[in-house]
């Protein structure tokens, strides 16, 4: 098998993801979703280039990544664990985390171990205490924020420069590393990063004036679905057209709310 070298992630193929709510602010992760590594793997060895099992050991939930060679016609081998999910059906949640690690293991996103600490200003809210520490929430459930501009050495498998903006305002809020730093073999890389942040700038900014649309109850509904993670919903309500999910159509109303359903166990 030739030496293959998996691309870097574009910048519409990361997601940001809220790990701690503060008293001025939240720290975002960055990560990628199974999809994205599916598509990948396909886009890399081709449909039948490519195949995932499942096995367990010691009670651990392992993952195998195998990639066909046709010099040898043997299945190399790339195998990771996974962790049970904290949303949703726990067992599908662990088989995904075990997927998504094989991936990486494979070489998908490794460039999302480069050391970033994220922390946004935004508003939150007090969200009870445990013990003598006061817990906090975002004051706006559906605010989000994605990647919209992102440089990568894809050789050394580190993010050289990134920007994170609101998904509301669309403002940039978050700047780190040296912008145009990056070798020259990644410059068509960083062509198809921008050309296709300009796409996803243009989706989200386009809104359309529903007559009918969900009510509080139901964008309740469908925070519960989602379990409280309001990037979920909007997410998901982009991928139907919408930039805010107040927007949503009550006729996309059970179409949305299967598709969070569907995230969550991914």
């Amino acid at each position: 098998m030739e030496d293959i070298k998996i691309r870097a992630l574009r910048a519409d193929e990361i997601e940001c993801k809220v790990a701690q709510v503060g008293e001025k602010g939240v720290q975002l992760l960055l990560y990628k979703d199974a999809r994205c590594d599916k598509r990948i793997l396909d886009e890399t060895f081709g449909i039948m280039g490519w195949a995932n099992c499942y096995s367990e050991i010691k009670g651990n939930l392992y993952c195998s990544i195998m990639i066909y060679d046709e010099k040898t016609g043997m299945w190399i081998q790339k195998q990771d664990c996974g962790i049970e999910s904290a949303f949703g059906d726990k067992e599908k949640g662990e088989a995904s985390d075990a997927f998504k690690r094989a991936c990486f293991n494979v070489g998908i996103g490794r460039e999302l171990y480069t050391k970033i600490f994220i922390w946004i200003k935004t508003e939150t809210v007090p969200a009870g205490k445990k013990g003598d520490k006061t817990l906090y929430k975002l004051k706006d459930n559906f605010q989000s924020w994605f990647v919209s501009y992102i440089e990568t050495d894809n050789e050394k498998e580190k993010i050289k420069y990134i920007e994170i903006s609101d998904s509301g305002t669309k403002k940039v809020v978050f700047k780190w590393g040296t912008k145009g730093q990056i070798k020259a073999e990644n410059s068509q890389t960083n062509i198809t990063n921008t050309q296709a942040n300009k796409k996803q700038l243009e989706t989200n900014m386009k809104t359309t004036e529903q007559p009918k649309v969900v009510n509080k109850e139901q964008l309740d509904e469908l925070m519960k679905e989602a379990n409280q993670r309001g990037d979920v919903v909007v997410k998901i309500a982009q991928d139907f057209g919408y930039d805010n999910p107040r927007k949503i159509k009550v006729e996309d109303f059970e179409k949305v709310k299967t598709a969070i359903q569907a995230e969550i166990l991914m």
